[in-house]
C-alpha cells in the first residue's frame, strides 16, 4: 500500500469527500484540529496520483513560508521526491513576485526591481516626514500610522491621489501626502514593497487581459489555505486566477479570523457561496486535538459571535473539566500557573515542553517570567524578548540605577536616549569626569556649570537627575520616582511619539505595575537594605537566568502567535477587564467579535487540559483600572468549568457562584506547615526567617546573608527546612 492510499484510508467521511470532490468551487470549513492541512495536501496528491492531473497545473497558496514548506513536505511524503512532480505551493507574495519577474515590464516595472523590507520602509517614511515638516506636528506614533495607512490604502486599491482626495482629517491628509512621496520614491528607484507585489500583480492582470489569461490558463486547480485570512486584494487575485477554471478549493475557519487589523475580512469566507453560486461547502467538525470538555466550552463561547458559520466540533475523548482560576494579583496569577506546572510535571505525565502560557499582549508576560525563574522552571518566549531584556525596559531601568548607584554605564545609556546629545558629547562628559576623579552622575548633578560647558543640553538632565536623587534619598515609592524621571526627561513622551514598537508604552505601564506591587509588598523590617528602590534593584539583579541549552521548556506566547500550534496543557491568562478583550475592542462590536475569535483560538490550542486565569481587584496601569473578571468569562456557561480561587480572594465571584465542592476560603497563617516568624535553613542561602506567606503556597524569606536578601521560595522546596 502506497503512502497516498494510507492517507486516504485514514480520512473520515467528510475529509474524504473534500479530497475527492472535483466538480467546481469547494469551500471547506475546517474547525480547529480537524485536519485541514492533511485534507488539502492529500487532495493535491490525489489529483496527481489518481486523477493524473499534471502537477504543474496545480497551485496552492498560503500565507507563510513555514506553512508552504509543510505542505510541500507532506505532498512529497505521499508522492515521493520526484522532481517531475512539482505542484506550485507558495505564499501569495512569492507567487506575485514570480508573475512580476516574468511580466512586470508590461506595467513599467524593470526586471531587476528590488523588494524593500520594513526597516527600509521606515527609513524612507521618516525622511519624507522630516522633509515635509510632518515630524514636528506631534502626531502620536506618526511613523507607524503612516505605514499602516499606506498598507491599508494599497490593500483597498487606493492610489496616492485617491487617498489624498478621500482623506478628511488633517493627520490623515498628511499621511496621504507621505504615501504620494513614498510611492514616488519607490517608482523612481525601481523598488517595490510587500504590498506592491500583490497590488502591481492586480494592476497587471486588470490592465492586460492577455497576461491575465496566460496565468489563469497555467493552472487547472487552484487551492487556498487559511482562506479566512485573505483580504480583498488577495481575493480579487484569486478570482482572476480562476477565470479559466471552476476548480477552486478554499480551506479555512471563520472562527479563527484574527487578523482583520492586517486587512483580512471574515465576510470573504462567509459569503463565498454568493461569489461562487455553484460552490459546495463541506464542514470538517471532527476534532482530533482537544477533549470534549475543551470543545464544549469553546463551542459554547464562540457561539456568542453572530457573524460566523455555525458548526459544533466533536470528539470522542471526554477529558478533564476546564479550570477557571481567580487570583487577587498579577503576581498571584503567575505563581498559581507556575505551581500548577510543577505539580503536573511531578506526576510524570508531562514535561515542561507540554505547556503553553498564552496572553493577549506581550507586556503581560513579566510576572510569568519572574514566577518561572524563581522556581527554576525553564521557559522560552515565542515572538518576544524577556521583559527585563527589552530595550525600553533597560532604558527606563537606567534612570533608576543612575540615581541609586550613580554608575557610569546607566548614565551613558540615559545620555544616548537624550535628544541633542551625541557620541562626541558623551565621550567628552566621560573624559571630563574621569580626569576630575568623579562619576558622570556627580558631574551632571553637582557640577552643572562644568557640564553645561560641554553641552547646554546636559544641565536640564542634571537637574532632573538631582531631583530624582532627592526622591531616592527620601525613600519615595519606586513607581513615583520612575514616573517623575520618565515624564520630566521627555522619555515618556518620546515613547508615545517616536516608538517603533507599538508595545513600548504597554511595557512601561507593566513596569509601573511591577514597581507598585513591589512597593505594596515591601516590608522594611526584614530588608537589610531599607531603601525601597535599592531593594528593588537588588532583587532584580538577583533574578534567575534560564539555562538556554535546555530544550524542555515552557513556552510563553501571545494568542495570535499560537495560531496553528497545539500543546497538551494551555493556560490562557489575563482574562481581566481592559486586558482581554482590550479597552479599545470593548467599544466596537466588530473588534469585540475579533477578540472573541482570538480567545477561541487560544482555547482550542489545548489538547488535554485548559486553564483560564484572571485577576480580581488589583489596579493595573496597563488597563488603567482595577482588574476584574473579563466580559468573556461572564459569557462562559458555569456547567463547562470548575472555578478555583487563590487564598485571600473573595468568596463571591463577580460572574458566577463557586461550585459546591469548593472549600471556603480561609485566612491562613501557614503554608505547607510554615508560619510567619519561622527560622529556616536553605541549602544554598543559609539561615533566614519567614517574613510572609505568599499566595500560591510560597514563602517569603529574609536571609541573614545580605547577598541573598529577601526571596520568595516554594514552601514545598526540598532546599529549605525549619531550624530546630
Amino acid at each position: 500500500m502506497n503512502e497516498l492510499q494510507k492517507q486516504l484510508d485514514s480520512l473520515n467521511a467528510k475529509q474524504l469527500s473534500a479530497v475527492v470532490y472535483n466538480d467546481g468551487p469547494l469551500r471547506i470549513i475546517a474547525g480547529a484540529g480537524s485536519g485541514k492541512t492533511k485534507v488539502i495536501t492529500t487532495k493535491i496528491a490525489y489529483l496527481v496520483e489518481e486523477l493524473k492531473v499534471p502537477s504543474y497545473k496545480i497551485i496552492a497558496l498560503t500565507f507563510t513560508n513555514k506553512a508552504a514548506a509543510e505542505m510541500r513536505n507532506r505532498v512529497e511524503g505521499m508522492l515521493g521526491n520526484d522532481r517531475r512532480i512539482n505542484p506550485f505551493i507558495s505564499t501569495f507574495h512569492s507567487f506575485c513576485y514570480r508573475v512580476l519577474r516574468e511580466d512586470g515590464t508590461a506595467i513599467g516595472l524593470q526586471k531587476n526591481f528590488s523588494i524593500i523590507d520594513t526597516a527600509d520602509q521606515k527609513t524612507i517614511v521618516r525622511k519624507i516626514m522630516k522633509d515635509n515638516g510632518i515630524d514636528k506636528k506631534g502626531y502620536s506614533k506618526a511613523e507607524k500610522k503612516a505605514l499602516t495607512s499606506i498598507e491599508n490604502w494599497k490593500n483597498n486599491f487606493l492610489t496616492p491621489d485617491k487617498a489624498i482626495e478621500y482623506s478628511v482629517r488633517p493627520e490623515e491628509k498628511d499621511y496621504a501626502l507621505v504615501y504620494r512621496e513614498y510611492q514616488k520614491y519607490l517608482d523612481e528607484n525601481n523598488y517595490v514593497d510587500f504590498n506592491d507585489l500583490q497590488l502591481k500583480t492586480y494592476d497587471l492582470f486588470e490592465s492586460n487581459q492577455q497576461i491575465r489569461d496566460k496565468w489563469a490558463s497555467k493552472f487547472e486547480y487552484v487551492m487556498v489555505d487559511e482562506f479566512q485570512d485573505t483580504n480583498q486584494l488577495q481575493f480579487e487575485l484569486i478570482q482572476m486566477l480562476t477565470s479559466k477554471t471552476k476548480n477552486l478549493t478554499v480551506v479555512g475557519d471563520p472562527d479563527q479570523t484574527i487578523y482583520t487589523w492586517r486587512g483580512a475580512k471574515v465576510d470573504i469566507i462567509l459569503n463565498f457561496e454568493r461569489t461562487y453560486k455553484e460552490a459546495k461547502t463541506i464542514v470538517l467538525d471532527r476534532n482530533y486535538r482537544s477533549t470534549k470538555q475543551i470543545l464544549d466550552i469553546s463551542n459554547d463561547f464562540i457561539s456568542h459571535n453572530t457573524n460566523r458559520q455555525k458548526k459544533e466540533l466533536e470528539t470522542d475523548v471526554n477529558g478533564e473539566k476546564v479550570i477557571v482560576h481567580e487570583s487577587i494579583t498579577q503576581q498571584g496569577e503567575a505563581e498559581y500557573v507556575a505551581k500548577e506546572i510543577q505539580k503536573l510535571v511531578k506526576t510524570g505525565k508531562y514535561d515542561y515542553s507540554d505547556f503553553f502560557i498564552l496572553y493577549r499582549m506581550n507586556a503581560w508576560s513579566r510576572e510569568f517570567e519572574h514566577a518561572l525563574e524563581s522556581r527554576h522552571i525553564p521557559y522560552q518566549l515565542i515572538g518576544g524578548i524577556r521583559f527585563r531584556d527589552r530595550k525600553v525596559i533597560k532604558d527606563a531601568t537606567a534612570f533608576l540605577r543612575a540615581i541609586a548607584l550613580e554608575d557610569n554605564i546607566s548614565v551613558e545609556r540615559i545620555l544616548k536616549n537624550t535628544p541633542k546629545v551625541g557620541d562626541v558629547t558623551i565621550e567628552k562628559t566621560l573624559n571630563y569626569a574621569n580626569a576630575n576623579g568623579m562619576s558622570m552622575f556627580t558631574l551632571l548633578t553637582d557640577h552643572m556649570d562644568d557640564a553645561e560647558k560641554i553641552s547646554k543640553y546636559l544641565r536640564p538632565l542634571g537637574e532632573i537627575l538631582q531631583k530624582g536623587k532627592q526622591k531616592f534619598n527620601n525613600n519615595d515609592a519606586p513607581v513615583n520616582i520612575l514616573k517623575y524621571l520618565l515624564k520630566e526627561s521627555g522619555f515618556e513622551e518620546r515613547i508615545k511619539l517616536l516608538s517603533k514598537n507599538e508595545e513600548d508604552q504597554e511595557y512601561i505601564e507593566a513596569f509601573y505595575d511591577q514597581l507598585k506591587r513591589f512597593d505594596d509588598n515591601f516590608d522594611p523590617e526584614f530588608y537589610d537594605e531599607e531603601n525601597k528602590l535599592m531593594a528593588f534593584l537588588q532583587e532584580e539583579s538577583l533574578g534567575g537566568d534560564v539555562d538556554e541549552e535546555v530544550v524542555n521548556k515552557v513556552t510563553l506566547l501571545t494568542v495570535h502567535a499560537s495560531k496553528g500550534l497545539e500543546n497538551k496543557v494551555v493556560f490562557v491568562s489575563g482574562l481581566s477587564t481592559g486586558i482581554f478583550p482590550s479597552k479599545r475592542s470593548a467599544l466596537d462590536e466588530n473588534q469585540l467579535e475579533e477578540e472573541r475569535r482570538a480567545l477561541y483560538v487560544g482555547m482550542t490550542r489545548a489538547e488535554e487540559l485548559l486553564y483560564l486565569t484572571y485577576v480580581q481587584g488589583e489596579f493595573s496601569f496597563i488597563a488603567n483600572q482595577n482588574l476584574g473578571a473579563s466580559k468573556f468569562l461572564k459569557e462562559l456557561d458555569p456547567k463547562f468549568y470548575n472555578l478555583e480561587k487563590s487564598i485571600g480572594t473573595s468568596l463571591n465571584s463577580e460572574f458566577v457562584k463557586p461550585r459546591k465542592s469548593e472549600e471556603p476560603n480561609r485566612a491562613t497563617t501557614s503554608s505547607e506547615g510554615y508560619q510567619k516568624g519561622d527560622i529556616v535553613e536553605h541549602i544554598m542561602f543559609g539561615s533566614g526567617v519567614v517574613v510572609k506567606l505568599v499566595e500560591g503556597d510560597q514563602i517569603q524569606i529574609a536571609f541573614n546573608n545580605p547577598s541573598y536578601g529577601v526571596r520568595v521560595i516554594p514552601s514545598s522546596s526540598s532546599a529549605i527546612k525549619k531550624s530546630q
